[in-house]
Protein backbone atom coordinates (compact mmCIF):
# COMPACT_ATOMS: atom_id res chain seq x y z
CA UNK A 1 0.00 0.00 0.00
CA UNK A 2 2.56 2.64 0.84
CA UNK A 3 4.09 1.87 -2.56
CA UNK A 4 1.37 3.11 -4.02
CA UNK A 5 1.06 6.19 -2.52
CA UNK A 6 4.79 6.85 -2.88
CA UNK A 7 4.11 5.99 -6.83
CA UNK A 8 0.64 8.48 -6.46
CA UNK A 9 2.97 11.17 -5.23
CA UNK A 10 4.96 11.08 -7.58
CA UNK A 11 3.05 10.77 -10.21
CA UNK A 12 1.06 14.02 -9.20
CA UNK A 13 4.39 15.60 -8.07
CA UNK A 14 5.51 14.75 -11.79
CA UNK A 15 1.68 16.23 -13.77
CA UNK A 16 1.94 19.47 -10.95
CA UNK A 17 5.44 20.17 -12.33
CA UNK A 18 4.33 19.33 -15.89
CA UNK A 19 1.17 21.82 -15.62
CA UNK A 20 3.77 24.59 -13.58
CA UNK A 21 6.13 24.83 -16.53
CA UNK A 22 2.85 25.22 -19.24
CA UNK A 23 1.88 27.82 -17.15
CA UNK A 24 4.75 29.52 -16.99
CA UNK A 25 5.33 29.02 -21.00
CA UNK A 26 2.21 29.76 -21.86
CA UNK A 27 2.48 33.92 -21.67
CA UNK A 28 5.22 34.26 -24.26
CA UNK A 29 3.28 31.66 -26.50
CA UNK A 30 0.04 33.51 -26.58
CA UNK A 31 2.34 36.54 -27.16
CA UNK A 32 1.51 37.75 -30.60
CA UNK A 33 -0.10 40.06 -33.27
CA UNK A 34 -3.12 39.11 -31.77
CA UNK A 35 -2.52 41.07 -28.84
CA UNK A 36 -3.49 44.79 -30.53
CA UNK A 37 -6.63 46.31 -30.40
CA UNK A 38 -8.84 46.48 -32.82
CA UNK A 39 -8.89 50.19 -34.48
CA UNK A 40 -4.79 50.66 -33.27
CA UNK A 41 -1.63 50.08 -35.13
CA UNK A 42 0.66 48.72 -33.11
CA UNK A 43 4.21 48.55 -33.31
CA UNK A 44 6.49 45.55 -31.14
CA UNK A 45 10.34 46.96 -30.34
CA UNK A 46 11.11 43.25 -31.17
CA UNK A 47 11.01 41.05 -34.11
CA UNK A 48 9.01 38.67 -33.05
CA UNK A 49 5.71 40.00 -32.06
CA UNK A 50 6.66 38.98 -28.32
CA UNK A 51 5.02 40.43 -25.80
CA UNK A 52 2.74 42.97 -25.76
CA UNK A 53 2.91 45.66 -28.23
CA UNK A 54 5.47 49.22 -27.51
CA UNK A 55 3.98 51.34 -28.75
CA UNK A 56 -0.26 51.37 -29.76
CA UNK A 57 -2.43 54.10 -31.03
CA UNK A 58 -5.73 55.05 -33.18
CA UNK A 59 -3.64 57.75 -34.50
CA UNK A 60 -0.80 58.10 -35.95
CA UNK A 61 3.12 57.31 -34.38
CA UNK A 62 6.72 58.60 -34.85
CA UNK A 63 10.14 58.58 -33.84
CA UNK A 64 9.53 54.69 -32.18
CA UNK A 65 13.65 53.60 -31.71
CA UNK A 66 14.43 49.68 -31.04
CA UNK A 67 17.68 47.76 -31.09
CA UNK A 68 16.35 44.47 -31.28
CA UNK A 69 13.94 45.17 -34.70
CA UNK A 70 10.40 46.07 -34.65
CA UNK A 71 7.09 44.37 -35.87
CA UNK A 72 4.19 46.81 -37.03
CA UNK A 73 0.66 45.73 -37.41
CA UNK A 74 -2.51 47.41 -38.47
CA UNK A 75 -5.72 46.55 -36.86
CA UNK A 76 -7.31 49.00 -38.05
CA UNK A 77 -10.98 49.04 -39.12
CA UNK A 78 -12.07 49.69 -42.93
CA UNK A 79 -12.35 52.91 -43.61
CA UNK A 80 -12.06 54.25 -47.66
CA UNK A 81 -9.20 56.94 -47.82
CA UNK A 82 -8.02 55.77 -44.19
CA UNK A 83 -7.40 52.02 -43.10
CA UNK A 84 -4.37 51.90 -44.91
CA UNK A 85 -0.39 52.19 -42.54
CA UNK A 86 1.94 54.21 -44.59
CA UNK A 87 5.33 53.68 -42.36
CA UNK A 88 8.65 54.37 -43.16
CA UNK A 89 12.01 54.43 -41.06
CA UNK A 90 16.02 53.93 -41.07
CA UNK A 91 18.47 51.58 -39.90
CA UNK A 92 21.65 53.22 -37.92
CA UNK A 93 23.87 52.84 -41.05
CA UNK A 94 21.59 54.81 -42.56
CA UNK A 95 19.54 52.13 -45.17
CA UNK A 96 16.17 53.29 -45.03
CA UNK A 97 13.25 50.77 -45.62
CA UNK A 98 8.99 51.92 -46.27
CA UNK A 99 6.04 49.96 -46.65
CA UNK A 100 2.09 50.28 -46.74
CA UNK A 101 -0.13 47.87 -44.20
CA UNK A 102 -3.62 46.65 -45.31
CA UNK A 103 -6.22 46.37 -42.75
CA UNK A 104 -6.50 42.83 -41.61
CA UNK A 105 -7.69 40.31 -43.61
CA UNK A 106 -5.04 41.14 -46.73
CA UNK A 107 -1.59 41.63 -45.33
CA UNK A 108 -1.54 43.92 -42.56
CA UNK A 109 2.34 42.78 -40.82
CA UNK A 110 5.99 43.68 -40.99
CA UNK A 111 8.70 42.73 -39.32
CA UNK A 112 12.14 44.44 -39.41
CA UNK A 113 15.62 42.94 -38.03
CA UNK A 114 18.15 45.31 -36.30
CA UNK A 115 18.46 48.60 -35.11
CA UNK A 116 15.42 50.24 -36.37
CA UNK A 117 14.07 53.92 -36.16
CA UNK A 118 10.31 53.96 -36.88
CA UNK A 119 9.79 56.85 -38.37
CA UNK A 120 6.54 57.58 -39.26
CA UNK A 121 3.23 54.92 -39.36
CA UNK A 122 0.27 57.13 -40.45
CA UNK A 123 -3.06 56.16 -41.71
CA UNK A 124 -3.82 56.77 -45.04
CA UNK A 125 -5.67 55.40 -48.63
CA UNK A 126 -4.79 52.23 -50.33
CA UNK A 127 -1.39 51.45 -51.27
Amino acid sequence: MRIKIGRAAGLGLAAATMMATALVAAPSAAASASDCPRGYVCVWSNSQFSGGPTWKSQGNLSGMWSGNGMSIKNNGWYQPGADHIHWGGHWSDGRRDSGCLHFPNDPSTYTIGGNFTLDYANWGPEC
